[in-house]
């Protein structure tokens, strides 16, 4: 299957899981049936090299480029948005209109990622526009064994199974994030069963869950999603994947 097929088919899933996702709906577990906790030194996030990285501060604006600054090529794809994605000021923006819609820019890595993670912004607008970070497989039914959504408000960590997304934990930020387009991180990395989630909000969190290990995603994917049309716009600042 090529990586544009098996993206295609995450179109309707992006639109529709991330919109249950948002709304509380769907397969939820809470962040303390998942075995979630804060954790208080950062340095204990597992080492992982990164194998793509691109900085969207250090591009002029124009046209999306074709391939990373490592030189691995991108694949995009779009549902509900009218032009691919850009650099514009400094990021990479994802052009949605002001409508429901999600964009895949996805990186192909050939072996499982541990790592998945982008340094974003938030604009003015309701907590439904969101960056998605998604190890997918190559295979069908659709499948990932990441699925971790950053809105202005929260983080939801899931996978994919069988083409619908299963919400292992969420949370509220423990400070507000700014909707002025100030750069803030997020990020996971897999060890084993065990997800860290580096948050917005400078925490960390711990994640043990079986899913984890499922399958093995290898297709590095950031999502710009747009619930709705008062959904606040994000601006990439970063990706990279390890």
């Amino acid at each position: 299957m090529s990586p544009g097929a098996s993206r295609r088919s995450a179109l309707a899933l992006g639109l529709a899981g991330g919109a249950a996702l948002l709304a509380g709906c769907g397969s939820v577990r809470s962040i303390s049936d998942a075995t979630a906790s804060p954790v208080a030194d950062p340095a204990r996030l597992p080492t992982v090299a990164n194998r793509v990285s691109t900085v969207w501060s250090n591009h002029p604006d124009g046209p999306m480029p074709l391939v990373g600054d490592e030189g691995t090529p991108f694949d995009v794809v779009l549902a509900g948005a009218p032009q691919r994605p850009s650099v514009q000021g400094g990021a990479l923006v994802g052009n949605l209109p002001r409508r429901p819609g999600a964009i895949y820019v996805g990186q192909q890595l050939g072996s499982p990622l541990h790592r998945l993670g982008a340094r974003f912004g938030f604009g003015a607008g309701d907590s439904g526009g969101s960056v998605a970070l998604v190890a997918f497989t190559r295979e069908k039914p659709l499948r990932a064994n990441l699925h971790l959504s950053f809105t202005s408000d929260r983080w939801i960590l899931g996978v994919i199974s069988d083409g619908s997304v299963d919400e292992v934990a969420r949370d509220f930020y423990t400070n507000s994030v700014p909707q002025d387009g100030t750069p803030v991180q997020g990020e996971a990395r897999l060890d084993g069963t065990t997800a860290y989630v580096a948050v917005p909000d400078g925490t960390v969190r711990l994640v043990d869950d079986q899913r984890f290990t499922a399958v093995a995603g290898s297709l590095a994917t950031w999502e710009f999603f747009k619930l709705t049309s008062d959904s606040s716009d994000v601006r990439m600042y970063a990706t990279w994947a390890g």
